[in-house]
């Protein structure tokens, strides 16, 4: 009778688990989870049919031998392997644009060419639905205008603010249509005025409106998106409208005038907005697109070639006459801003006038909106 115990496995040498693990950790850098998960179960499978033969064969040395050469060829493959893998396995950052504005910026100025992550840009067409995106859960990250993401917050959801960002006065107007007479807000008294819902294009007519001691009745509203009042004033279906570049440009050039801007009006605030869920999981590289955003802007107006170059890759990307993006991004100048005790005042504010015009039922404390935490990230960059 063959004694089975004679053929028993003997234990693995701590060199060979040494190799096998160390193995293990370098393949873990360059393969996916999955893809890992089914090598190892095919490695497995392979070994054990293997060493079952090579026991019964008395032959557990050779094979010894040949699992500790196999191990160290692994480790020298992996060792050599391209490190253009690794970019599978970064992690993803979806974040919510509109008309392809960051992104351009992003792309002009290179801020993001060492992100230890990899940017999915979503094309919107105006605010509201990038906030909503994020409070949906389809974005890590938006960038939108202040009011679309005051009235979600005042309805309870649970949006968060982590970084402001903030247009030049001068680039958010109040225009008239050529076709009429209005040359000053008390001119604007029975006529027809297009804005768009809770945007800038509300605050700033009605705050205009209060400056000029007239009731917000004064003016029948419009209630259009951005790109129809601009269709609306150009075709003489509305008398005038508020609006942001580089809408105010197409309308001055098509023979719009200037009735007033929002400097001493309005704040004029962007927002990055994310949710709280996305900041547990994800703060470390929010931190760094935030940053990387300021410096992105810091860059786009530190010379006017850098204002060119991000206005060209925005035209080509929007198909628009690069002469018009030049304008507007040089009337915008975009800056970014920390989040601090003024400006979210300026936000309790607009939420406070929402009220008092009836544009928002009731109020609430913004301060619980703002995670100013963030503003160690913003800090380092400067």
């Amino acid at each position: 009778m063959t004694n089975t115990a004679s053929h028993a496995a003997p234990p693995v040498s701590p060199v060979l688990d040494a190799f096998i693990a160390a193995s293990a950790i370098a393949f873990g850098l360059y393969v996916s989870a999955p893809s890992r998960a089914a090598m190892v179960r095919a490695t497995l499978a392979r070994s054990a049919k293997r060493d079952l033969r090579a026991c019964a064969q008395g032959r557990w040395p050779t094979w010894r031998a040949r699992l500790r050469r196999g191990a160290a060829l692994a480790l020298s493959v992996a060792a050599i392997l391209p490190f253009s893998s690794r970019a599978a396995d970064k992690p993803v950052l979806v974040v919510g644009d509109q008309a392809y504005n960051a992104q351009s910026l992003f792309e002009a100025s290179g801020a993001l060419q060492d992100a230890p992550y990899t940017v999915s840009w979503k094309q919107f067409p105006a605010g509201t639905p990038v906030v909503e995106a994020v409070n949906a859960g389809a974005l890590d990250v938006g960038l939108q205008g202040d009011g679309p993401v005051l009235f979600l917050a005042a309805q309870g959801a649970p949006v968060k603010v982590i970084g402001i960002y903030r247009d030049s006065p001068d680039s958010v107007v109040l225009l008239a249509g050529p076709h009429t007479q209005i040359k000053t807000v008390a001119d604007l008294k029975g006529k027809t005025v297009a804005i768009t819902r809770g945007g800038w294009s509300q605050q700033l007519v009605q705050a205009a409106l209060v400056s000029a001691g007239l009731p917000l009745d004064s003016v029948k509203y419009s209630y259009l998106a951005s790109v129809d009042s601009a269709a609306a004033l150009q075709a003489g279906k509305v008398d005038a409208t508020a609006t942001w570049e580089p809408y105010v440009t197409r309308l001055r050039q098509a023979g719009a005038r200037t009735v007033v801007t929002a400097r001493g009006l309005i704040a004029a605030q962007s927002y990055l907005s994310t949710t709280q869920k996305v900041i547990d999981s994800k703060r470390e590289l929010l931190g760094d697109f935030v940053q990387r955003y300021q410096r992105a802007r810091e860059w786009s107006l530190a010379d006017a070639k850098h204002i060119e170059r991000y206005a060209d890759v925005w035209a080509a990307k929007s198909r628009v006459d690069p002469k018009l993006a030049h304008q507007w991004f040089s009337t915008s100048r975009i800056r970014y801003e920390p989040l601090t005790d003024a400006a979210i005042a300026e936000a309790q504010k607009s939420v406070d006038d929402f009220v008092k015009t009836g544009t928002l039922t009731k109020g609430f404390d913004v301060r619980g909106l703002f995670d100013t935490s963030f503003n160690k990230f913003t800090q380092a960059a400067r």
